[in-house]
């Protein structure tokens, strides 16, 4: 069951390992790894009220004789303080300070030490934090059989220490040679860098010393459509070559890394070729299948871009098809892809600690480009975010029949297409509870959900229920994500043992953001949503860890374009059903607006140049 468990974690799939811990306690109840393993299952999954509970339902912290089981308890309280602010804040640091030095009296173990200076610094005590620290200098650790990775890890936490205890430059240089150590590591590299920037901002010291160690930019690009050719809204062969070379120069300057955007003829294809030639990693979203797509903004612009499509979609790390509509009806769609590739740019940016940047090809007056669409929308939605952008010249004139798609048609009457924001709801283990008691669940558990939808600021646009579940559809990804969240808090007050209810009862709520049919149900003779979006919904619920906020890429991606004031955490690619597509699920939790872990610089260290 070990190897079942591991397998399911490390692929992400926390629901099913969690349930795995579930049915091997049954069985041996005092297996610690199981217990240690399904509060990781927690954590990961930003199911942290639960964790925190299971932590001490299983009494880990008895555990003295494991070294996972004694750090795991310390992890909860540095997840629980960086999602604070204020006095709260402080305490979850300092309790998970006590608890890494614990670890660190019993293991001697650097990771422990480094962690317990850090959290101690952070929790406003200088004086435990330099000790630690010198316990990580002048410690003696073992390093014979180090990887890469170990090695680098040593070297980082001794520039964390050197940091701690004032000493600059020995920090500068030491946390140089730890990146010199493993190069590639980036996500190891950007670990340190967030864990640095929290210290340095306590500490009141500069952080532009950190920006040449962050790894590669990722960059959302969009740009016009052309033909190859002579005329209007074509380019020559010397037009796309000069475009090309500002492209590449452009990536070189900003130091680009992964790209996410579209695949149309044009600049998109031409982006795409230089990032690639440069190493970079490529992401295409398209806002339908590969065929319509191709069909709609590739092949009409002649049959030499159709091969370079191609040789691009082979070469791409990822291509993800936001939808299943075989045609490209609607502006509506084009900005719902566009939306998500600028969210899913914002979003691995935060996870590698560093800026994202928008590369636009575009003239410098795009007063002709339709308001609301294209690169101008994309341009607009980016600048309100306050990130790095970068204008690279179109270099031909515009065709004067514009790319706009034609108006939205509606297939059938009565029904009209809408993006709609949507959430799931469902009571896991309701089951278990006994069938006279199954009225008062309805009273205390159901009722008062309902009751918190009812007084949303901004509810829902339609709602439905059916026995212990609830579908939810708002206008807007950020009201959703605030609903849901409401909605967890209201479950998470009601005492379940005051109820004579069973106590294992779980709110699962799931999240997803697309394009819908909107029209009359045949049968409840009201209006209703339809499509495979709602079915993606309804999926991801299912595989919903209880506590639990289980979203999207699509509605992660739209709310890192619009909320600060949450944060989506991967969980992993997870089947939902056996004849969909694999989903890359994100855990959402909301955070204080001063919370540790909002912290981000307001601009990048490499500022945007004009090219």
């Amino acid at each position: 069951m070990r190897e079942r468990i591991i397998d399911r974690f490390n692929q992400g799939d926390l629901a099913r390992a969690y349930d795995l811990c579930q049915d091997g306690l049954r069985d041996r109840p005092d297996d610690f790894w199981l217990k240690h393993r399904a509060v990781l299952c927690l954590i990961r999954s930003g199911a942290l009220e639960r964790a925190s509970a299971a932590y001490h339902e299983y009494r880990l912290a008895e555990i003295r004789h494991d070294e996972d089981c004694l750090a795991v308890g310390a992890r909860l309280l540095k997840a629980l303080a960086l999602e604070s602010s204020g006095q709260a804040f402080a305490r979850f640091a300092r309790e998970s300070a006590r608890n890494y030095a614990d670890v660190h009296a019993r293991t001697g173990g650097h990771y422990p030490a480094i962690n317990a200076a850090s959290m101690y610094m952070l929790a406003g005590d200088p004086g435990p934090a330099e000790i630690y620290a010198r316990k990580v200098l002048y410690g003696s650790f073992d390093t014979a059989t180090a990887s890469r990775e170990q090695a680098y890890y040593r070297q980082a936490s001794q520039a964390e220490a050197y940091l701690l205890l004032g000493d600059l430059p020995t920090a500068r240089s030491t946390l140089r040679e730890a990146f010199r150590l493993d190069p590639d590591n980036h996500l190891a590299h950007a670990t340190t860098l967030r864990q640095l920037r929290l210290l340095v901002a306590v500490l009141g010291l500069d952080s532009d010393w950190l920006a040449p160690l962050e790894p590669p930019r990722p960059a959302h690009y969009a740009g016009h459509i052309f033909g190859l050719g002579a005329g209007e809204g074509q380019l020559d062969k010397g037009q796309e070559g000069r475009l090309r070379d500002t492209v590449e120069l452009m990536l070189a300057r900003h130091h680009v890394g992964p790209v996410h955007g579209a695949l149309a003829a044009g600049s998109d294809i031409v982006i795409a070729e230089a990032a690639l030639a440069r190493g970079c990693e490529l992401n295409v979203v398209l806002p339908a299948p590969v065929p319509a797509f191709l069909d709609a903004s590739v092949r009409p612009f002649g049959e030499a871009w159709v091969h370079r499509f191609e040789a691009c979609l082979e070469q791409a790390e990822k291509v993800v098809e936001l939808t299943s509509d075989r045609r490209i009806v609607s502006v509506q769609t084009l900005n719902f892809a566009s939306l998500v590739a600028m969210g899913m740019a914002r979003m691995r940016a935060s996870v590698l600690a560093t800026e994202p940047l928008q590369i636009l090809v575009s003239e410098a007056d795009d007063a002709e480009t339709p308001a609301g669409f294209g690169t101008l929308h994309d341009r607009d939605v980016w600048s309100v975010c306050g990130l790095d952008q970068v204008r690279v010249p179109y270099p031909g004139q515009r065709s004067s029949i514009r790319t706009k798609p034609a108006a939205d048609e509606n297939p059938e009457p009565g029904f009209r297409p809408a993006m709609r924001a949507m959430l799931f709801l469902d009571v896991a283990g309701s089951t278990s509870v006994p069938d006279d008691r199954v009225p008062h669940f309805v009273q205390a558990v159901l009722k008062p959900l309902a009751a918190c939808c009812d007084a949303l600021a901004d509810p829902p646009v339609h709602a439905d229920s059916w026995g212990d579940g609830m579908f939810l559809a708002f206008d807007r990804v950020e009201d959703a994500a605030r609903a849901a969240d409401t909605l967890r808090q209201a479950f998470a007050d009601i005492d379940m043992d005051e109820h004579a209810l069973p106590p294992s009862l779980g709110l699962r709520i799931a999240g997803h953001f697309g394009p819908v049919h909107e029209g009359e149900d045949p049968l409840q003779k009201r209006p209703s949503l339809f499509g495979g979006q709602v079915a993606v919904a309804a999926r991801i619920e299912a595989v919903t860890v209880p506590g639990s906020i289980f979203v999207s890429e699509a509605f992660a991606a739209a709310l890192a374009m619009s909320s600060y004031a949450f944060r989506s955490e991967y969980v992993g690619q997870i089947r939902i059903d056996a004849v969909m597509p694999d989903q890359r699920l994100y855990a959402l939790r909301a955070l204080p607006a001063n919370a540790a872990a909002n912290l981000r610089r307001s601009r990048s260290a490499r500022s945007t140049q004009p090219v």
